[in-house]
This record gives C-alpha cells, sequence and structure tokens, in this order.
C-alpha cells in the first residue's frame, strides 16, 4: 500500500516522550504515531489488534506508583 509523508510540528518535550515510548516497544516512530492514532477514542481508523502494555515489574516502572 502506497505511503503518503506528513510532517507534523510538536514540542520537543512530546518528541522525546513519543521516542522514548517507541524505543520502549521496538517501534519505529511512524508506527507508533500511527498506531497511537488508531488508539485514539475518537479515531475513524481500524483500532489495531496490537495493544501496547507496559511490565509494571520492570526497574523502570517499579518507582513510579499507581497511575
Amino acid at each position: 500500500m502506497p505511503h503518503a509523508n506528513v510532517t507534523v510540528g510538536m514540542e520537543p518535550a512530546m518528541l522525546a516522550e513519543i521516542e522514548e515510548e517507541r524505543k520502549r516497544h521496538s517501534m519505529s516512530r511512524a508506527e507508533y504515531i500511527r498506531h497511537c492514532i488508531r488508539q485514539a477514542q475518537d479515531s475513524p481508523f481500524e483500532v489495531p489488534e496490537t495493544t501496547l502494555c507496559t511490565d509494571e515489574q520492570s526497574p523502570e516502572e517499579r518507582g513510579k506508583g499507581a497511575a
């Protein structure tokens, strides 16, 4: 399927969060952003079958507390 490139402006802090999350889920930036768009509650796009989750027992997550 052909793709179109889209440029989106955002604050550097938001990009840093995207980079952190996409690496954590072993996804490219584009894959992660597409996933987020599809996951949005009011998204008109098909919901992905993949659900991203966090290992709450990982050393990085243990100190964060409940969401």
